[in-house]
């Protein structure tokens, strides 16, 4: 029998409010030689663990292990880097999501591969739901225009997926969009505050496992949720 999951939820947002300073290791040497991913990386960082005001193009630079004019090639300013770094999460996770779109799979599969791709990604990049998850008035319109956009793709991805399965009679009638506010909204509160180290494989099981059975067991289908692609 697996083990369930134990959420614990911080009594307060003190776990994703980045703190006002931190020591913060160069970057370059482990993250490649492109320059703008290492860029984005030590930005990324430096905004994820520390207040916006405290972050200085200086102190991205050093942490990615470029000259500082180099740095304001690709980057002109502060503010366009902390909306490029959003930009660039949000880009690379809407690929890999495309990514999942196998026509010979069924759609209970690619729901699933779509879920371990959600939990994977954010599992890499905890950094980006700090990010996300702080709010940061001095480009609130700009930030959340962006983090709107890419969630709208995210509803329309997953609703769409739903949709298909209660066309096919696999998943049972429900809200496509109620659902997959709580795929996605459990995804993303597991990785922000579950306390535990566990790998993101099985963490992706077992939320898989939650979702697709509360799906399937509503429709007429019957897909074995507990194999493994």
């Amino acid at each position: 029998m697996r083990k369930s999951i134990t959420v614990q939820l911080s009594p307060s947002t003190a776990n994703v409010t980045p703190r006002a300073s931190a020591a913060l290791p160069p970057i370059a040497a482990t993250n490649g030689n492109n320059k703008r991913e290492r860029i984005l990386a030590a930005g990324l960082r430096l905004f994820a663990n520390q207040t916006y005001q405290a972050v200085t193009m200086d102190r991205v630079a050093e942490s990615a292990g470029v000259a500082k004019g180099t740095l304001y090639l690709y980057f002109p300013s502060k503010e366009a880097l902390y909306l490029g770094i959003l930009s660039d999460g949000f880009e690379t996770i809407g690929r890999r999501y495309q990514a999942t779109l196998d026509a010979t799979q069924d759609v209970a599969t690619r729901l699933r591969n779509a879920i371990d791709v959600s939990i994977r990604f954010y599992d890499e990049r905890r950094d980006l739901l700090r990010l996300i998850a702080t709010e940061e008035p001095r480009l609130a319109e700009a930030r959340n225009r962006l983090i709107q956009s890419s969630r709208e793709r995210g509803y329309v991805f997953y609703t769409t997926l739903i949709e298909e399965g209660m066309r096919a009679g696999v998943f049972g009638k429900t809200d496509s969009r109620a659902a997959t506010l709580a795929i996605l909204g459990a995804i993303r509160s597991v990785l922000l505050y579950y306390s535990g180290t566990r790998p993101a494989e099985g963490i992706s099981e077992e939320l898989g496992d939650f979702f697709l059975k509360g799906l399937l067991s509503r429709g007429t289908g019957n897909h074995r949720t507990e194999h493994r692609q």
